[in-house]
């Protein structure tokens, strides 16, 4: 099953963002992983999965990386993928019924601070965009969650990206980069019950270390889009660019914000997505470790 052959396509779920945020709803997340495809099976191909290997995938969401984290571990291996949403839950289970993997992927409900596995279960425990939604603190005790549930000399692999490193061009840098600093601002003064770590990935290699992982690596992804871009990567584009635009609005003026909704407004004649110069840059980075 590829994205081109999901069953279901978002409307015809609940499109709920869960913390609230649209970079959690469902419609976000497929546009979002379809966009970076060709980046995420490099991911899968690095966590150097082995048929036979238990998976874990930790708000496996839509089950996006499921199959793919499948191919590698078939045809004596499975996939578990526990997520808190029913609605991504559901979602992800109507369109495994098409796959040919189907045999090897389960889905549930489950508290990622608790979950319901036996200490030393899985061969790999992988999350993608998750840690970005707790505290630090919290962060911590997920991951430390996530060992407790590895075996001895299995792999726990978490995979998040740092918003200052996004660059979108032909947008003035001297505009984006007063964006950028505005929503560095605003989530610093953000109430813990709200909160969003739009810069998570360069904390996760000392989590590992504070939670005494070892053998630790973070491989980092310089993730490019350009022109053409297809529908998907162009509604993620705009809702992710939106959000951080209406997030900085605060410290920007009306004139400011007007200029930068602007570059992402298909009627107008700044609209960047269609330019043949178009360029976007996002790195994120996968942080491995080893449980002894």
């Amino acid at each position: 099953m590829t994205h081109e052959t999901l069953l279901y396509s978002a409307e015809d779920f609940e499109n709920k963002a869960d913390t609230g945020l649209i970079m959690s709803s469902l419609q976000w997340l497929i546009d979002h992983y379809i966009a970076k495809e060709k980046y995420r099976l490099q991911m899968v191909r690095d966590l150097q999965l082995k048929p036979g290997n238990l998976v874990l995938d930790v708000g496996s969401g839509p089950g996006l990386w499921s199959e793919k984290l499948a191919e590698k571990v078939a045809p004596d291996g499975r996939i578990i993928g526990i997520d808190f949403s029913q609605d991504l839950i559901e979602y992800a289970r109507e369109n495994l019924q098409q796959s040919p993997y189907k045999d090897f992927v389960e889905y549930q409900r489950g508290d990622f601070f608790d979950l319901p596995f036996e200490r030393n279960t899985f061969d790999v425990v992988f999350c993608s965009n998750s840690l970005m939604y707790l505290t630090d603190e919290d962060k911590e005790k997920v991951i430390k969650e996530k060992q407790r549930v590895a075996k001895i000399g299995g792999k726990v692999a978490s995979k998040e990206y740092d918003g200052e490193t996004i660059i979108v061009y032909p947008i003035p840098p001297e505009l984006w980069l007063k964006m950028k600093s505005a929503v560095a601002r605003v989530l610093s003064e953000t109430a813990s019950s709200d909160y969003y770590d739009e810069y998570v990935a360069r904390k996760t290699h000392k989590i590992f270390l504070d939670v005494g992982l070892t053998h630790i690596d973070s491989i980092a992804y310089p993730i490019q889009l350009s022109y053409p871009l297809s529908p998907s990567a162009k509604r993620y584009l705009t809702q992710e660019s939106e959000w951080l635009i209406k997030t900085a609005s605060p410290y920007l003026s009306a004139a400011e914000t007007e200029q930068l909704m602007s570059y992402f407004n298909p009627n107008s004649q700044h609209y960047v997505l269609d330019r043949e110069d178009f360029w976007y840059l996002v790195v994120e980075i996968m942080a491995l470790g080893i449980k002894q």
